[in-house]
């Protein structure tokens, strides 16, 4: 299978990243769950993958304040929070989204 590579990728609002997709796929993802995905090593243990990012502690109202590129293969997010090291690729991202959408 083919890795999923996106054909545009906006921030709609602050609370929502629309990606769409080569394959005319669409994915709407909501920063709040994408903040809970952050694959970095604050939040994430690099030598098992234990998620350590307590879900208490990221506001529902989180707010994605940027978006950039990240070579071909990725976005990396700038969050209301303070927190801007997670590198999410973009198989991550589709997969993400058809996990379960904006939220």
């Amino acid at each position: 299978m083919p890795e999923p590579t996106p054909k545009s990728a906006d921030l709609v609002s602050p609370f929502t990243l629309r990606v769409g997709w080569k394959d005319g796929a669409v994915t709407d993802l909501g920063a709040r769950q994408l903040r809970l995905a952050c694959p970095c090593a604050n939040c994430i243990e690099e030598g098992t993958g234990r998620k350590i990012l307590d879900p208490a502690t990221v506001r529902q109202d989180i707010l994605i304040l940027s978006v950039e590129l990240v070579g071909r293969y990725g976005l990396t997010f700038v969050w209301s929070d303070g927190h801007k090291t997670g590198i999410f690729t973009f198989p991550k991202l589709r997969d993400l989204g058809e996990a379960g959408g904006a939220s």
